[in-house]
């Protein structure tokens, strides 16, 4: 009995093996953000906002790639409670290259006057492994601090 000869169709198994096994890899160490932010400001006059308001924020960034993003924001009103918005999902968010936008949510309608912090959360899925297990790019924004002012009385 002699030793079986590897074939062509073996030899193509295994380049296919180490194939699928670098693209899972180069999947798995993919940790860099797509997007760097260069700038984030509270553009509101005096960076005061009444409730029902929006809270508007300019941002600068250079996007090098598009990715899907998920965008979690969160206020912490003048009385220290945390006051969530609904996730926001985008597909292939933004043109790769520079960018200045001005976003924001509004200001909710039961948030206490005084020092106001808006924080940010972006989780962006650039590859399907990432979409598939859940593994996000996650970037925390820094904190952006403005001054919530008590609401208009009806006249």
């Amino acid at each position: 009995m002699g030793e079986q000869q590897p074939t062509s169709d073996d030899a193509a198994w295994v380049k296919m093996q180490i194939i699928a096994f670098a693209w899972v890899m180069s999947m798995a160490i993919d940790r860099e953000p797509p997007v760097r932010q260069l700038s984030r400001e509270v553009v509101n006059p005096g960076k005061q906002v009444r409730p029902g308001e929006r809270l508007l924020i300019q941002g600068s960034r250079v996007r090098a790639r598009q990715c899907e993003l998920t965008r979690r924001w969160w206020i912490i009103d003048g009385m220290g409670r945390r006051l969530d918005f609904e996730p926001e999902r985008f597909d292939a968010y933004g043109e790769v290259g520079s960018e200045t936008e001005v976003i924001g949510p509004h200001v909710p309608l039961d948030a206490m006057p005084g020092r106001g912090r808006i924080l940010g959360v972006l989780a962006y899925d650039c590859n399907p492994l990432q979409r598939a297990l859940g593994w996000s790019i996650v970037v925390m924004l820094p904190a952006l601090e403005f001054e919530i002012l008590p609401r208009e009385r009806a006249p």
